[in-house]
């Protein structure tokens, strides 16, 4: 008897917390989310890092998908995920997931947009050199936003908490830089203080434009819990921007920084979900 090349039994359902702590123990880029909705639900509200492919252009566009990741499917309420989830294991696809009661039943963050209303920043072509230059203007960018920030608010803690995190940027700034010495040899960057101060960037991490992004700081936040909130979604698009990103090159090694610089960014993220759970105790 012929066996048939994919049974909704062998697909393996994931609850929102299992697919969570795949995502948050992903430091290899093993896992790749697959949203199979439409543009329009996409854009209203996504999980970080996922790859928009509808169901309908799933088999037109499987070269997109890259065949030794195993793939965790989701739509709105799990259905359409199902289905991609069948029509890849046809198409050949090994290790599949589906998000048990899709997005509906998701209970962490989620953005809004769609990946093309930001720059594309990094081509097919680039290599880890490119990778570490681009990781450091937007590190700096991101410096650039939290300094600022923290001038215009008038709260004791979002200052503190702005400064906190202009000093965890100013880090990664600096293990980016030794990275890229190395790679690149001494004297070919100047010192990390001088490269600050020659970098103009237009956008911080995630890609998000800086200007825009400080005028919302008047408007969204007057004490420490707005200023987390900021911070949140940053960090979370940093995530986004990096873990798509790192789908998108097709170097191994450029691959492999993205992921790892995905991974610190949920780590921020974390950090910060943490100091919102203690305010929220305390009220």
């Amino acid at each position: 008897m012929t066996k048939l090349a994919c049974a909704a039994d062998e697909i393996k359902t994931l609850t929102p917390g299992e697919v969570q702590a795949v995502l948050d123990k992903d430091e290899k880029g093993e896992f790749l989310l697959l949203d199979v909705r439409q543009p329009e639900e996409y854009e209203a509200g996504h999980i970080p890092g996922a790859m928009l492919i509808p169901l309908g252009e799933l088999e037109a566009r499987r070269e997109e998908l890259e065949r030794g990741k195993k793939i965790i499917a989701y739509c709105r309420s799990g259905h359409r995920g199902m289905a991609a989830a069948i029509a890849l294991c046809g198409l050949g696809f090994k290790d599949i997931h589906n998000l048990e009661g899709g997005i509906l039943n998701w209970r962490y963050e989620t953005i809004i947009g769609m990946p093309e209303a930001r720059p594309e920043l990094v081509t097919e072509a680039a290599d880890v050199k490119d990778i570490l230059m681009l990781a450091i203007k937007l590190e700096k960018g991101s410096w650039d936003f939290y300094v600022a920030a923290k001038e215009k608010t008038t709260s004791p803690q979002a200052k503190e908490k702005f400064q906190m995190l202009a000093d965890a940027e100013d880090g990664h700034m600096q293990r980016l830089w030794e990275r890229a010495i190395t790679l690149l040899g001494k004297g070919v960057l100047p010192p990390l203080e001088k490269l600050k101060q020659e970098l103009k960037v237009e956008h911080m991490e995630g890609a998000i434009e800086i200007s825009p992004a400080l005028a919302k700081v008047a408007e969204k936040f007057s004490d420490e819990m707005g200023a987390l909130e900021i911070a949140l979604e940053k960090e979370y698009m940093s995530y986004d921007f990096y873990k798509r990103t790192s789908a998108l090159v097709g170097d191994p090694d450029a691959k492999t920084l993205l992921q790892e610089l995905a991974v610190e960014e949920r780590n921020h993220a974390d950090i910060l979900l943490k100091r919102v759970s203690e305010i929220v105790r305390q009220q």
